[in-house]
């Protein structure tokens, strides 16, 4: 979990990710929970490429 702070990505452009879970939508929704350098490459950089991963 320590890996998991703004402090700790901070430079970097890793998307860690700390949590996955199912939606009640349906078994193709998932959640993500992530972290990354937003000052460094936009707020919505991590969620694009968390989403193309999981195309």
């Amino acid at each position: 979990m320590r890996e998991l702070t703004p402090a700790a990505v901070t430079g970097t452009l890793t998307t860690p990710v700390g949590r996955l879970r199912k939606l009640n939508m349906g078994p193709e929704f998932l959640s993500a929970f992530t972290v990354g350098d937003q000052l460094l490459w936009g707020a919505a950089e991590p969620l694009r490429r968390m989403l193309r991963q999981l195309a």
